[in-house]
């Protein structure tokens, strides 16, 4: 979502939106990313000085990765919420700057979905299914130390 500094300066604070992002192209080639569902993104803008704002972000994202041994698709779901700086002032830290008359708060979305996204998955390690019990797992080597307890 772009905003035009005129534009958020006539807006009454704080300002809150609801937006639907393809990021397909974006994330498109990032690691283990296969592909992606549309982003739902509610955000809230507040303002914190002249041409500086921050907004916090309700990101909620499909994405289908590739099994780290199989090389499978598997769907994994983020679901996060963030707050991010955007200023006109590049000396302040940890915040995206503005360039030019526009605030685009796209980076920002996408940088936080790659915080959020595992390393690596497997399906060993992941369960999709959450009324499935876990399984435990016993060494052979111990196997019939188990009946001693």
């Amino acid at each position: 979502m772009q905003f035009a500094l005129a534009q958020l300066r006539k807006l009454k604070m704080p300002y809150s939106i609801e937006e639907e992002l393809d990021l397909s192209e974006e994330l498109d080639g990032f690691e283990d990313i296969l592909s992606s569902e549309p982003c739902q993104v509610k955000m809230v803008i507040k303002e914190r000085g002249i041409d500086t704002y921050s907004i916090e972000f309700d990101i909620h994202i499909r994405l289908w990765l590739e099994d780290a041994v199989s090389l499978k698709s598997i769907p994994y779901t983020i679901e996060t919420t963030a707050e991010e700086i955007f200023t006109v002032d590049s000396s302040i830290e940890d915040a995206f700057v503005i360039t030019g008359q526009t605030l685009d708060t796209k980076e920002a979305i996408i940088t936080n979905i790659l915080i959020q996204k595992p390393m690596a998955i497997t399906e060993e390690n992941f369960e999709s299914d959450d009324s499935e019990e876990p399984t435990e797992k016993i060494n052979p080597a111990f196997a019939s130390l188990k009946d001693l307890l």
